[in-house]
């Protein structure tokens, strides 16, 4: 029991501080490029984990449904969804962004009852309601628009950046519900997102001409450090634990 309320501490702390560290990284080279470098330093580090965990980095006994679903909840969740979000993150800054993502559990409820036929309880949407308040209440408090950062957009359009972000997150996380019907390793599972969401953001990278503008990015003095420093925190070690 204590070691699980450690865990769930530590998980807490490291995807805190991973969210202040892309903060500081959007800020310096564009939010945008963050995403685009955290999903390939983050599926570096998962697969050196994995091979040194199982030897390998594919699970065995993976139907392609698995794959299929988890590849998609990536793509969805990390490449399009995290885009959003750390656009939002540079613009708001890293508590009211944070806050934003508040609705990613209650945008989850509402896609799971629409496409999973969940069933939304008297709590459910009690807790939906009191979300819903408590993000409109800071979110139009003026007082909190001093840490908005306007050189990067507006502050209805990092609002925007967060539903988007919160709606991706939600997607994705239903997908990869609906892919996986058994216990999975969840840093496995990971890894089959993360790599699906960066061959996705790369190509469209490279597609674009990206490629030697977003590599430059890193020569930005702190850039390289935050994110190397927040993708190990969240998607490595916050999963992990």
């Amino acid at each position: 029991m204590v070691l699980g309320e450690l865990a769930a501490l530590g998980t807490s702390l490291c995807w805190s501080g991973g969210t202040i560290l892309f903060s500081i990284a959007g800020r310096l080279i564009g939010s945008y490029n963050v995403n685009k470098l955290r999903i390939l330093v983050a599926a570096c580090f998962l697969t050196i984990i994995l091979l040194l965990r199982f030897g390998t980095v594919f699970p065995t006994g993976l139907s392609q449904h698995v794959v299929v679903y988890l590849a998609l909840s990536g793509i969805v969740g990390l490449s399009i969804g995290d885009t959003f979000y750390f656009r939002c993150l540079v613009i708001l800054g890293p508590r009211q962004g944070s806050l934003m993502m508040s609705l990613a559990p209650l945008m989850t409820a509402l896609l799971a009852f629409i496409f999973l036929g969940e069933r939304l309880s008297l709590m459910a949407i009690a807790g939906i309601i009191v979300t819903l308040a408590g993000v409109s209440w800071v979110t139009t408090d003026r007082k909190n628009d001093t840490a908005v950062d306007n050189r990067e957009g507006s502050k209805a359009l990092g609002i925007l950046m967060g539903i988007g972000g919160a709606a991706g997150q939600a997607g994705g996380l239903i997908l990869a519900k609906h892919g996986m019907g058994a216990d999975f390793d969840p840093m496995s599972a990971t890894w089959i997102r993360m790599i699906s969401a960066a061959i996705a953001i790369w190509f469209l990278a490279v597609t674009r001409g990206e490629t030697k503008a977003t590599l430059a990015a890193l020569r930005t003095r702190g850039a390289t450090y935050a994110i190397m420093g927040a993708a190990f925190l969240g998607p490595t070690i916050g999963v992990w634990l």
